[in-house]
């Protein structure tokens, strides 16, 4: 769950006679956007691996959605997150329209509904900039004309397709899933020499995995499940979307290796409510249903396949090499990773519910097709792609000399730092 940079809950504000030394490093601002579980945890990931590779530099991770105008947030989460679940279709229709765009919206418009975080920008004057969605890319170029011209700006897209909109002149990194979307942001006019395909950066926890096994145990000991025993993971993203109770429920009918459930519901306490219902049947002792949890990067390294929207989970999944069966996503990207997991081995697209379950069932019953996935998940994750962004930016900043000295930081902002991720 993402927290704000203020005690409060709200966007930082400083007193303005509050400040550090003037010798303070100039802090590395990263925006993000929660209108998904994906960039905040990308962004969680940034910061840490910056925190790791100089950890005398601060790391403000800016939510922008907390720092927009109520119009603004309606455009851009509120409606957004509505079209998805309610509206798939005509999203569809506007998602592909504005892939083609050169702004996913006017300048006045981000200068406008976003007047805090350009007064936050001003006051900090960053030293290095990160975007991680298209967005956010367009609002730190503007931040970087206004407030913080020459420092390195990274543009960090953890979608397997490109908006055009992510080309922009203040951009000097992108990095992007894979060659495929590289080639795709150069058609765009991208500068292939800026556009490096790293993967994408995994949140916090997934670095230090200890392997499977080892997970497993652990896992298995924290939720009072036994080891030996088949662990399916049930799950939709941070807002639980899905037939995620439809499924649960089939998954612990099935007869045939009795598998264990996990459930993740998210931010979604109604389906936390419904799913607990399942606790009370005959098969509810091998059930456990979570909300909100750290420790997804162990219960993913943890599990032998996964039934779950696809998204951030897709990246995820290949990080730890969990097989993954998802039903076909909404319009957007997911559409995409739903059609690779095909291509690539790592999954099964499945379109219904039946054939969710018949598929894990399948994949329980021949370990030769389950390894046979994470070979190839294997050959695909990378999972080093934040400590190279950050060992990028120390470059960068020490070869443009931004390090040494910066200007004042209020104090405010620099007390809430380390907090200011998810």
């Amino acid at each position: 769950m993402k927290r704000s940079l203020a005690q409060d809950g709200g966007p930082p504000t400083a007193p303005s006679h509050a400040s550090v030394s003037a010798g303070a490093e100039r802090p590395v601002l990263i925006l993000t956007i929660a209108n998904g579980a994906g960039h905040i945890g990308v962004a969680q990931g940034l910061a840490a691996a910056v925190r790791a590779t100089r950890p005398t530099t601060p790391v403000i991770v800016a939510d922008v959605a907390d720092y927009m105008s109520p119009f603004a947030r309606f455009t851009h989460v509120t409606a957004y997150l509505w079209l998805v679940k309610h509206a798939p279709a005509l999203w569809d229709r506007i998602d592909r329209y504005q892939k083609g765009q050169e702004h996913t919206s006017p300048e006045w418009y981000y200068r406008r509904g976003l007047r805090r975080l350009f007064e936050l920008a001003r006051r900090v004057r960053p030293g290095a900039l990160v975007a991680t969605e298209v967005g956010c890319c367009e609002i730190a170029s503007l931040v970087k004309r206004d407030f913080a011209p020459g420092v390195p700006l990274v543009a960090v897209n953890d979608d397997p397709d490109a908006d055009r909109a992510w080309v922009q002149p203040e951009v000097d990194l992108y990095c992007f899933v894979s060659d495929e979307v590289g080639r795709q942001l150069i058609s765009h006019g991208a500068d292939a020499a800026r556009v490096v395909s790293w993967g994408v950066p995994l949140r916090t926890g997934f670095s230090n995995l200890r392997g499977r096994e080892a997970e497993r145990e652990a896992v298995c000991e924290w939720l009072g499940l036994d080891a030996c025993l088949p662990l399916v993971i049930v799950a939709g993203g941070g807002e639980g979307m899905g037939r995620i109770e439809e499924t649960a429920a089939r998954l612990l009918a099935l007869r045939e290796h009795a598998p264990q459930v996990v459930v993740l519901a998210g931010n979604n306490a109604r389906l936390k409510a419904r799913c607990e219902r399942l606790l009370k049947g005959d098969s509810g002792a091998r059930l456990r249903v979570l909300g909100w949890t750290d420790r997804v990067p162990q219960l993913m390294a943890a599990a032998d396949v996964m039934v779950s929207k696809l998204g951030s989970m897709f990246n995820e999944a290949l990080a730890v090499e969990l097989p993954i069966v998802a039903a076909e996503p909404p319009p957007g990207a997911e559409r995409v990773q739903y059609r690779l997991l095909e291509e690539w081995g790592t999954g099964r697209a499945v379109r219904t519910t039946d054939e969710a379950v018949s598929e894990v069932a399948r994949l329980l019953s021949t370990p030769r097709a389950l390894e046979a996935m994470r070979e190839r998940a294997r050959q695909r994750r990378r999972p080093d792609a934040a400590l190279r962004i950050a060992r990028w930016l120390a470059a960068e900043s020490d070869a443009r000399g931004l390090n040494p000295r910066g200007g004042d930081l209020p104090a405010r902002d620099e007390a809430c730092l380390d907090a200011a991720v998810v």
